[in-house]
Parts: structure tokens; sequence; C-alpha cells
């Protein structure tokens, strides 16, 4: 396996949602390559505690609370970094989420934000980033992407339009800048067990998730750095059959909800949106 350009000593990554869920891990395995890795995330008090429980561990980290939801925050993120570190070499775009409600129950605005958080801020991110790693002509790209974005998932209108559309923004961004020394990849997750909102969700309703249906945490944040080390264009984090279903999806885009209805995943999503309308009801009551 190659050395990567944009890992070891003296390399700056920037790690998105890393107050919680897979960001942490993937924070973990960026540092053990001997990277100093910025943390950034909505929550200063969630962030605080991973830096020192990264550096505890022996990690290189700092940390910078950013709501991502907020149109301006981006570029003055990447500007503080680049101010107080340097240019940055790596940056994994995880920052991301769905409130798992119907679509037509919320309001154009806060569906707007999903597409803010899931697409509008990677793109942002991106932007503020390659000027820099052009003019060093180095530079790696990660956008974690979901399954979603192709399998027709219920109630997730916006979201899925976010995340496949962070896709096809990869896939353009690598052919454009590869040649000149900054490359992208994105990983397209399923079922995520250990951690992820998926996990959130499923420990709420008292779900199990299946280890032959999931992909742990801990490996989604191994194949972030494999991705980078292997330059790979996309990664499929699903379990046995489930890249070729991923395959036949995109030639058949009609088996997406045929494969949610047969798998159980719809009916589960029903007793999701069901759990989040006794949420919304017990907030106004």
């Amino acid at each position: 396996m190659k050395t990567s350009r944009v890992l070891g000593t003296d390399r700056i990554a920037l790690v998105t949602g890393a107050s919680r869920g897979i960001g942490p891990l993937i924070a973990r395995e960026i540092a053990r390559e001997g990277n100093h890795v910025v943390l950034t995330g909505r929550s200063p008090e969630e962030l605080q505690a991973v830096a020192y429980d990264l550096r505890d561990k022996g990690a290189d980290v700092s940390f910078l609370p950013t709501n991502l939801v907020q149109p301006w925050a981006a570029e003055a993120l990447v500007q503080t970094v680049e101010r107080e570190r340097g240019g940055i070499d790596l940056l994994v775009n995880n920052a991301g989420g769905d409130p798992q409600r119907e679509f037509d129950r919320m309001t154009l605005n806060e569906n707007l934000d999903i597409l803010q958080l899931n697409l509008i801020a990677p793109l942002t991110l991106s932007h503020s980033v390659l000027g820099e790693m052009l003019q060093r002509r180095r530079g790696h790209i990660v956008n974690i992407s979901a399954l979603a974005g192709r399998v027709a998932f219920p109630f997730t209108e916006a979201y899925a339009a976010a995340k496949d559309g962070l896709i096809g923004f990869t896939r353009v961004l690598r052919n454009d800048y590869r040649g000149r020394g900054v490359s992208a990849s994105v990983l397209i997750l399923g079922p995520i067990r250990g951690a992820g909102q998926g996990q959130r969700t499923a420990a709420q309703l008292g779900l199990k998730l299946p280890p032959f249906a999931t992909e742990s945490a801990d490996t989604v944040a191994r194949a972030v750095i494999d991705a980078i080390k292997r330059d790979r264009a996309e990664v499929v984090m699903m379990p046995g059959p489930g890249r070729l279903v991923k395959a036949a999806m995109d030639y058949f885009p009609g088996l997406g909800p045929a494969i949610t209805r047969i798998s159980g995943s719809t009916a589960t999503m029903q007793r999701v949106i069901e759990y989040r309308r006794g949420q919304e009801h017990a907030a106004v009551s």
C-alpha cells in the first residue's frame, strides 16, 4: 500500500461532525496516521470531551465549534483553521443527519436546513480548501454519503437529495482536480451499528441492528483511511451482497422501494415517524 501524501507528520486534517457518532472514530484513525486533526461540530461541550479523550490516547487534536447549518459558517471555519494551523491537507465532510420526519410536516426552511447541512456545507468547505490545496498540489477531500440517496428510503426526501448530490459532486470534483494533485473520495454508507443516527434511532425504539446486515462504525473509520491511501473513488459500506444491490439500483431505480418494503425498512421507518410525532406532541403539550 502506498503512503498518502496527505497523511503523516505536519499534515492538517479537518473533520466535521466530530462531536459524536462516527466522527470521533474517523478523527482517531486519521490522528493515528500522524496528522493533526481539527475537530468541528455544533456542541462545544461534546467536542471538548472528544478532544480530551483522543488526547489521552495520544492523538494530536484541536477543536473549533461550528454550526454548519449557518450559511456563513463553513468559509469562516476554513479561514480560522488556515490562519491558526496553515493549509488543510485533508477534509472529511462527515457532518450530516436527518430529523426523520415527514416532508410535508416540516416547513420549507426545515427542509432547506437539511440540504444546507448535508450538501451545501460540504460543497462550501470543499470550495474553501481547494485553492490552498491546488497551490501545494496536495490534498484529499472525503465525503460521507449514504445509500439513502439511491434506495428511495422512506421519509427522507431532502436528505436523499443531498446525499445523492454529494455522490455526483465527488465524482466530478475528483475528475476535474485529481490531475492537479487534489483527489476526492466518497463513502456510501448503508446501516451502521455502534455509532451514528441509525444506531441512536434504533436505541430509542428498542431495536437491535443485525450484524449481518450492517457495517460497524469502526469499519467505516478505517475505510476512510483506506480510501485516502488507495485513492479510491467510491466505497460502498454494505456487507455481503449489499454492493451488488446498490449497483442494481443504479440501473433499476424502481427496485429501491421494493427492497425497502421487503427488508422491513418501510415498516421500521413508519415506527420512527410515529415516534417523532409523539415527541412533537409531547413538546407542545
